[in-house]
């Protein structure tokens, strides 16, 4: 019989799916960079370790932000959420060529938050303070399942979103949907399905 502990297990799932290390944060960053990075042609920021290191400062930050500070409520969340996304493609306009879209800007974002409030508060200190107004990622694996629900996908692939209207009224359809439960709760149902 084993020694290992249920949480020795999950520690290794972890490290195959982030990280070969314990820094969590920044193999959370990382795994998130590739889960978009197949939208973006001619761009691999990780080849270039002094400009990734510029995204990943970044991320750091923003992780700094939503874990040190309560946002009093969703609009405010939101607000901050759009000033992120356009700092990012900022970012990417000014050290590469290609722009990126809202929807990839999105998704690195939302799937750094959702990897690290995945990895939970003991690993994360205080991830779940704004838990509650955190966006789901969208791409056409929640796109497929929510249109199964009556919400639309949007007439161009999610890497393509270039309105951020469009995507935040996107997730004002979920949040009305799902009304009483957490947007984020809800996404990880679905994708768990």
């Amino acid at each position: 019989m084993t020694t290992l502990t249920n949480k020795d297990f999950e520690n290794f799932w972890i490290r195959c799916y982030l990280s070969t290390s314990t820094r969590f944060v920044e193999g959370a960053i990382k795994r998130a960079y590739l889960d978009f990075n197949r939208t973006v042609h001619g761009i691999r920021i990780t080849e270039s370790p002094e400009k990734y290191q510029i995204f990943e400062n970044f991320f750091k930050d923003l992780i700094n932000e939503t874990t040190s500070q309560k946002f009093e409520n969703q609009r405010i969340f939101d607000s901050w959420h759009k000033n992120k996304c356009e700092k990012l493609i900022s970012l990417f306009k000014e050290h590469f060529t290609p722009k990126i879209h809202i929807g990839q800007a999105q998704k690195w974002i939302n799937m750094t938050l959702k990897y690290l409030v995945a990895l939970g508060n003991d690993r994360i200190k205080d991830i779940s303070l704004n838990y509650i107004f955190f966006h789901i990622p969208v791409d056409s694996i929640i796109q497929e399942k929510l249109s199964k629900m009556g919400i639309s996908k949007f007439s161009v692939p999610w890497s393509q979103i270039d309105d951020y209207r469009d995507y935040i009224n996107y997730q004002i359809l979920v949040r009305h949907k799902f009304a009483g439960q957490l947007p984020m709760d809800v996404e990880f149902r679905l994708f768990n399905e």
